[in-house]
C-alpha cells in the first residue's frame, strides 16, 4: 500500500498529510512532527483525528512517511483510543 509514493525523512513530513491505519483507512491528518532535529531523534507525530482531537502517535507506531501520507501500524480502533495530545 502506497508503494508508489516517495519516502521522505521525518523532518520533511508534509503538513496536513493524511495519516492512515494499517488497513489504509484515513485516521486523521498530520499536524507536526515531534523530535530533536539537532540529534536526529524522532519521537512521533501529532495528528488531528477525524473527530477533531489532536493525538500523539509514537514513532514506533509509524511505519513510513511519504511525500503524500503518514502510514502507521495502528488499527482504526487503536487510533480512536489514543489520548489527547497535551504538548504545545
Amino acid at each position: 500500500m502506497f508503494e508508489d509514493e516517495t519516502p521522505v525523512a521525518w523532518q520533511a513530513m508534509p503538513r496536513h498529510a493524511p495519516v492512515v491505519a494499517s488497513d489504509g483507512t484515513e485516521i486523521g491528518t498530520a499536524v507536526k512532527w515531534l523530535g530533536d532535529q539537532d540529534d536526529d531523534i524522532f519521537h512521533g507525530i501529532v495528528a488531528r483525528r477525524r473527530d477533531g482531537e489532536a493525538v500523539e502517535i509514537p514513532a514506533k507506531r509509524i511505519q513510513r512517511i511519504t511525500d503524500k501520507h503518514v502510514i502507521t501500524n495502528l488499527e482504526v480502533s487503536e487510533a480512536e483510543a489514543l489520548p489527547g495530545y497535551k504538548g504545545r
